[in-house]
């Protein structure tokens, strides 16, 4: 403890807020990071990452971007074996709400700077078919290297000219100018915020077949390829055999991001055993989760100053997350749910106690827990947290049988100290 550290390196040392793009700090996942890799190789493939929320899916994707800019520190590290650097031009979206079709996607990748936009400047036959998309009314945009953002310009060229072939047109261009070995790889994070994605499959089997050179990688809240992209036509011939279903983290995976986070700040503080093992509990397979209240509890640490964490610091961080409202938006999920009742708040609880392993619920054994809170007529409050006044949190899947709709929801319930207290 003689080498001070800086409050800067404490509050990195876990970074809840964004994904993990450094090889060093990437815990485990070698089964998914190899899959991918493969698919990275394999000519024709796109790939796609689908799972629950604050399982990792975001980090994965900035590792396969790093191994397809040519950096194989993680494939070293993981020993994964490979005999060449991948030599790809990538690009990186995360969809927001104002996505909502194919072509607002299409319109985004061909007018945002950290995606086509950069590239068609300098190429003057992609800068030429990119203004058919502006119509020739927007010469400014050009000029002043922004963004075009004005939907109602965006919707008549559209009118005029079709987005996907102009899209087309303009990769092609690029691929053409050979300004990477390998061609081009796409990311869409958050594909699962498009409202309407009909059509992005016959796209991309189109594209397949014009395009040789480009890649698209999916990232997105989902179950599975079908139910992300909501359309079963071809998916699975498209992904070819890399669609990467990300499960939670293993408990020796967490227990290596806690084991970063120490190396990182050289040890001045440290997790003993109850401590690590309480927090890999809580987290229940969610990296997300370990991020967040090791964050937390290092910076309490530091400025107390204590440099041992141990199972009691763990349960008194998660009540000042609580308090802080450190996450806000799971908070104000998990207050809308409870909405001050004890009662729906015991149900809440006792549904998470008796998650089977598929993730169903069923609610004879929940009704049994909740019986022990003192909870009446147990049913009555289920069908609370089913509606949207109460957040639809729970999904009926058939008679008796119920489901969280968000998993790191679900081990935010479980993590999160009592709201309410018993009447």
């Amino acid at each position: 403890m003689s080498e001070k550290i800086s409050i800067k390196e404490i509050v990195n040392a876990f970074t809840p807020a964004k994904e993990i793009s450094d090889a060093i700090k990437f815990a485990g996942r070698k089964e998914y990071v190899n899959d991918a890799f493969y698919g990275l190789l394999t000519e024709g493939a796109n790939l796609a990452i689908v799972g629950g929320r604050g399982i990792g899916k975001s980090s994965l994707a900035r590792q396969i971007i790093n191994i397809a800019q040519g950096d194989n520190s993680l494939l070293e590290k993981l020993e994964i074996y490979n005999d060449q650097k991948l030599d790809f031009l990538c690009m990186y979206l995360a969809c927001g709400n104002k996505i909502k079709t194919v072509n607002d996607l299409l319109s985004r990748l061909l007018t945002t700077h950290s995606c086509l936009l950069e590239w068609i400047y300098d190429i003057p036959s992609a800068n030429k078919e990119l203004s058919k998309l502006r119509g020739g009314l927007d010469v400014k945009i050009a000029e002043l290297g922004s963004e075009i953002t004005e939907e109602t310009t965006t919707t008549k060229a559209i009118q005029t000219h079709d987005i996907d072939v102009i899209f087309q047109n303009v990769v092609n261009e690029i691929l053409k100018a050979k300004i990477t070995k390998n061609g081009i790889l796409i990311v869409i994070d958050e594909f699962d915020q498009i409202e309407d994605p009909t059509g992005f499959a016959k796209l991309i089997k189109s594209l397949a077949t014009n395009l040789s050179g480009l890649k698209f990688c999916i990232v997105g809240v989902a179950q599975d390829i079908q139910m992300l992209m909501k359309e079963h036509e071809s998916t699975d011939r498209l992904f070819a055999g890399s669609v990467i279903n990300l499960p939670g983290m293993e408990k020796s995976e967490l227990n290596e991001i806690i084991d970063d986070a120490e190396k990182s700040i050289r040890k001045f503080i440290t997790f003993d055993q109850t401590g690590r093992e309480k927090l890999i509990e809580l987290a229940n397979g969610h990296p997300y989760i370990v991020h967040l209240i090791g964050n937390q509890a290092l910076r309490s640490a530091y400025l107390e100053p204590s440099y041992e964490i141990n199972e009691e610091y763990i349960i008194k961080i998660l009540r000042q997350i609580a308090e802080k409202e450190a996450d806000p938006v799971l908070e104000g999920r998990y207050k809308r749910a409870v909405a001050s009742s004890y009662q729906r708040e015991a149900v809440l609880k006792s549904l998470f106690e008796v998650i089977q392993k598929d993730g169903e619920i069923l609610t004879t054994d929940a009704y049994k827990v909740a019986i022990d809170f003192d909870v009446d007529n147990p049913s009555q409050y289920v069908g609370h947290l089913v509606t949207e006044d109460y957040g639809a949190e729970i999904v009926k899947v058939r008679e008796r049988y119920y489901r969280f709709r968000d998993s790191l929801f679900a081990t935010y319930v479980k993590a999160r100290p009592w709201l309410t207290k018993k009447d």
